[in-house]
């Protein structure tokens, strides 16, 4: 897989966990930031390392760099609750349609689609 595949899949990860769990207070944003800056250097330092082993044990290191990339995301997301995303999946809470519309906000893109629909108004 080539270096920029594993940089802009560790980015894709941290997006989408944060648009999954986007509760994730003032450090989220911070989080977004740092964590796939320090994978993207982690993945450059190693690139020239594995660069003389052949496909299949690159294809293997590859894998095993997306779900480390992976599992630390979920782990330490910061959330508002204390409680990491990687918790959450334990325990059963998946991400619904109302925070996948948070998320997105959050990032800047509005899909009203999301929202679950308005109660209907009683009448006087």
């Amino acid at each position: 897989m080539p270096l920029s595949a594993l940089i802009f899949s560790a980015v894709l990860i941290h997006l989408g966990i944060f648009v999954c769990y986007p509760e994730s207070g003032q450090m989220g944003m911070l989080f977004l930031f740092v964590a796939p800056l320090m994978w993207t250097g982690l993945a450059v330092f190693t690139a020239n390392a594995v660069s003389g082993w052949n496909r299949g044990n690159r294809i293997i290191f590859a894998v095993f760099f997306l779900l480390a990339c992976f599992f630390s995301a979920l782990s330490l997301m910061p959330q508002k609750d204390g409680r990491s995303p990687f918790t959450k999946i334990m325990y059963d809470e998946y991400p619904d349609g109302k925070s996948l519309f948070a998320g997105l906000l959050r990032l800047g893109i509005y899909v009203p689609r999301l929202l679950p629909p308005a109660p209907p108004e009683k009448p006087l």
